[in-house]
């Protein structure tokens, strides 16, 4: 016992190194015994074949495993589906199922022609090269991608500015061959003249009466007979409605025409002008009002066109 004390670390290094060894010798036996047991176990039995029902039905199931069926759906399912988001005017997304990316044109019309919604200034695009953009043949139901569909040339021609003076002359009264004329601010007295008469203090003879009445939105008859006057230097005709002031032929529309190459240009009220590349049609300044102008194509006098003022 005094050497065991006086050698402890000596026993207790042996003590270890023996029950290791022994442990060594036990998991050694233990892995030859479970090899052995495993070579001794034999494959499981095959399983018996499938009744032929059972086997055709398999052999289906295995054929539409090779080829899956696709997603279908009757409506929008939205996976994996990408979708255009753009930041509206507030700030905020906007999709094109809720808001128009370009008003007042619909997000449909962008689509339909395949134009790019996405860039900022679509509406001023011309892709097909006609002279007219985007918003132009949106607005007269064209089509943008058409060279040969484009709205009418005149839909490219603006009032700049205008010159408007009250014609001087008022046509105030009829009996059977005698016409009743008074200046429109009643400052002179009244003259009453017959056809090929000439108007004192003027230029202008009474050349031509017309006979003419309407209904008024009373469901009133209105005379609204014709007088027609003539320059006697220049022959230009002015037309006077009874009872009525008319625009003085001194007026003048200022327009600009857009198509092509700008071109500016100045037209009297009656005067007849006509537009590239369409040099054969007439038209002519009926009327000028603060902010537009009338004009008809002298082929269809009864059908004015509108000309708006040209954007700022």
């Amino acid at each position: 016992m005094t050497w065991i004390r006086a050698n402890y670390d000596r026993v207790a290094v042996f003590a270890a190194a023996f029950f290791l060894f022994v442990s060594a010798l036990i998991i050694t036996k233990n892995a030859w015994q479970l090899s052995e047991s495993l070579g001794l176990q034999t494959a499981p039995a095959p399983k018996p074949a499938a009744p032929p029902p059972k086997a055709f039905e398999l052999e289906q199931a295995t054929e539409k495993l090779k080829q899956p069926a696709q997603w279908t759906m009757s409506s929008r399912s939205g996976l994996f589906v990408p979708e255009k988001h753009f930041i509206g005017a507030n700030g905020l997304p906007a999709t094109l199922q809720t808001t128009e990316v370009h008003p007042p044109v619909p997000n449909e019309w962008f689509e339909q022609f395949n134009l790019p919604i996405a860039e900022a200034d679509v509406l001023t695009q011309d892709p097909d090269g006609d002279g007219f953009n985007n918003l132009e043949e949106w607005q007269n139901k064209t089509n943008p991608t058409d060279k040969a569909s484009h709205p009418p040339f005149i839909a490219k021609l603006k009032m700049k500015s205008f010159a408007q003076e009250p014609f001087r002359l008022v046509f105030a009264s009829w009996v059977d061959a005698t016409f009743a004329l008074n200046t429109h601010d009643l400052k002179e007295p009244t003259q009453f003249l017959k056809i090929g008469d000439s108007i004192r203090g003027t230029k202008f003879k009474l050349v031509k009466f017309t006979e003419k009445y309407d209904t008024n939105k009373y469901g009133t008859k209105v005379d609204v007979s014709e007088l027609t006057l003539e320059n006697r230097e220049t022959h230009e005709p002015v037309t006077l409605v009874k009872e009525k002031i008319m625009i003085s032929p001194e007026s003048v529309a200022h327009f600009v025409y857009q198509w092509g190459e700008r071109k500016e240009f100045a037209v009297k009220k009656d005067q007849e002008f006509s537009l590239k590349p369409e040099e054969q049609i007439r038209y002519k300044l009926i009327d000028v009002l603060p902010r537009r102008a009338l004009v008809v194509d002298i082929r269809k006098p009864e059908q004015p066109i509108e000309v708006s003022l040209l954007a700022p």
